[in-house]
C-alpha cells in the first residue's frame, strides 16, 4: 500500500513538471509570426540579443550613423558676422555640421530679424545646434528691447527673485529660438574694483550660490539651458581674460574653499553645463584652467564628480595668447576635458581661425590621435533632453 502511494505521487510530480513544457512546446509550434510557425527547437537554438542592443540610447543610435565630420563639428560653438544669414555663412555651418552658434549684439537688430535668422540657421540641419547667447543681464545683455532680459545679478535681492527672472528671462529666449544662455554667473566677487563686480550675485557666499541654483532651476524650467560660469573663479583682483591672463595664487589647501560657490551648487543642483574660464592657478598646474587635464578632469570631473557639459570660455580671449598655437591650444583644450569650445569671431588676427581649428581636429580624429565619442554623447544626449533633438 506504502508503495502505490510513493508511485502516485512520483506520478505526479512529472506530470506537474513536464505538462507546462508540453503546453508551451505546442503553444510555440502553432503560433502564426509574421504568416510563419515557429518550433520550440528553433527558438531555444536563436541566440539571443546582445544586451548592448538592448539597451542602446537614443544617442548612441545617432552616433553610430554619424561620420567624423559630423562628431567634430558637434565640439564647437561659433560666432557669426551675420545679422541676416549669408549663403556663404550657411553653406559653412551646413557643410562642416557646426554644433552651436553664439549670438553676440552685433547679430541682432529686432525681434523679428533675430527670429529670422535664428529660424534661417536652423533650417535643414542634420543635427540642430545649440544658439547660445551672453544674456546675464545688466552690463552683459546682448537683447536690450525688454526690461526681464536686463535685470542685472546684482539688482536681485532674493532667491526666489532669482528663479523669476530666470524663468522669465529663459521664456523669452526661448520664443526667439534660443536654447541655451551662458549664465549666470556664479563667482564670489566682493571688491566693488574688480571687473566682474557689477556682474555677480551681491550678498554672503551662501545666498550667492543660493541664488545661482533658483537661476539654475528658473532657466532648466523654462526649456533654456543654464551655463554656470566661470569655472573655478576669478578672484577679486583678476584682471579681464579678454586682454590679459588672470593668475591666481591660491594653494592646493586653499583649493576647496576658493572653489565655492561652484562646490555648492553641483552639490545640491541638477547643473547641466559649465564653462571654464581663462583662469592660470599656478600653484595648482602651470596651464590655464582652459587647458589644465588637472584642473578640469581630477578637480571638476574625478573629484566633484560632475558628468554634464564643460564648455570653453571663447578661445579667441587674448588670455590664451602666445601661450601656444591656436591648433594646438585647442586641442589640449579638448584633451583636458572641455567637451565643446568657443570661437566668437572676436578677434580680426585670424580670420580662418574657426575653419583652421575644425580641420585640425578632424585630421586628429581621423588620425587617431583624439577619441570624442563620449564628447558627442553627452552634447547629444543634452540636445535630446532640452528637445533640440526631437526625432
Amino acid at each position: 500500500m506504502r508503495n502505490i502511494k510513493y508511485i502516485a505521487i512520483i506520478i505526479i510530480l512529472s506530470i506537474t513538471i513536464t505538462l507546462p513544457y508540453i503546453l508551451l512546446k505546442g503553444y510555440l509550434r502553432t503560433k502564426e509570426i509574421k504568416g510563419q510557425s515557429i518550433t520550440l527547437e528553433k527558438d531555444l537554438t536563436k541566440p539571443l540579443p546582445k544586451l548592448d542592443s538592448i539597451q542602446e540610447t537614443k544617442e548612441q543610435r545617432i552616433l553610430k550613423e554619424m561620420t567624423p565630420e559630423q562628431k567634430v563639428g558637434q565640439l564647437f560653438i561659433f560666432g557669426i558676422d551675420d545679422i541676416n544669414l549669408t549663403k556663404e555663412t550657411n553653406t559653412f555651418l551646413t557643410e562642416n555640421h557646426i554644433g552651436g552658434i553664439l549670438l553676440l549684439g552685433k547679430n541682432i537688430t529686432d525681434e523679428k530679424q533675430l527670429k529670422a535668422l535664428i529660424q534661417n540657421i536652423q533650417k535643414e540641419k542634420d543635427i540642430p545646434l545649440f544658439i547660445s547667447i551672453d544674456q546675464e543681464g545688466g552690463v552683459v545683455s546682448r537683447i536690450k528691447w525688454n526690461e526681464k532680459l536686463t535685470i542685472a545679478q546684482n539688482e536681485i535681492s532674493n532667491s526666489k527673485q532669482a528663479y523669476t527672472v530666470a524663468k522669465d528671462r529663459g521664456e523669452i529666449l526661448k520664443d526667439l529660438g534660443i536654447n541655451m544662455n551662458l549664465a549666470p554667473v556664479v563667482e564670489y566677487i566682493t571688491d566693488r574694483n574688480s571687473f566682474m563686480y557689477n556682474r555677480v550675485y551681491r550678498g554672503t557666499i551662501n545666498e550667492v550660490y543660493e541664488k545661482g541654483i533658483s537661476s539654475i532651476q528658473g532657466y532648466t524650467d523654462s526649456g533654456i539651458i543654464p551655463v554656470i560660469k566661470h569655472f573655478p573663479g576669478h578672484s577679486n583682483t583678476s584682471p579681464d581674460s579678454h586682454y590679459s591672463l588672470p593668475i591666481v595664487n591660491i594653494n592646493t589647501d586653499q583649493w576647496n574653499e576658493y572653489l565655492q560657490p561652484f562646490s555648492k551648487i553641483l552639490e545640491q543642483s541638477n547643473v547641466d553645463a559649465i564653462m571654464i574660464g581663462h583662469i592660470k592657478f599656478p600653484n595648482i598646474d602651470s596651464n590655464p584652467a582652459t587647458i589644465s587635464k588637472e584642473i578640469i578632469t581630477n578637480k571638476l570631473i574625478n573629484d566633484l564628480k560632475y558628468n554634464g557639459l564643460i564648455i570653453s570660455d571663447d578661445m579667441e580671449m587674448d588670455a590664451l595668447e602666445n601661450i601656444d598655437s591656436y591648433t594646438n591650444i585647442a586641442k589640449q583644450a579638448i584633451t583636458a576635458g572641455n567637451d565643446i569650445l568657443i570661437y566668437s569671431k572676436y578677434s580680426k588676427e585670424h580670420p580662418t581661425i574657426q575653419k583652421d581649428i575644425y580641420d585640425y581636429i578632424l585630421n586628429e580624429v581621423k588620425s587617431n590621435g583624439l577619441n570624442i565619442d563620449d564628447k558627442v554623447l553627452k552634447i547629444l544626449r543634452m540636445k535630446i533632453k532640452y528637445n533640440i533633438i526631437n526625432n
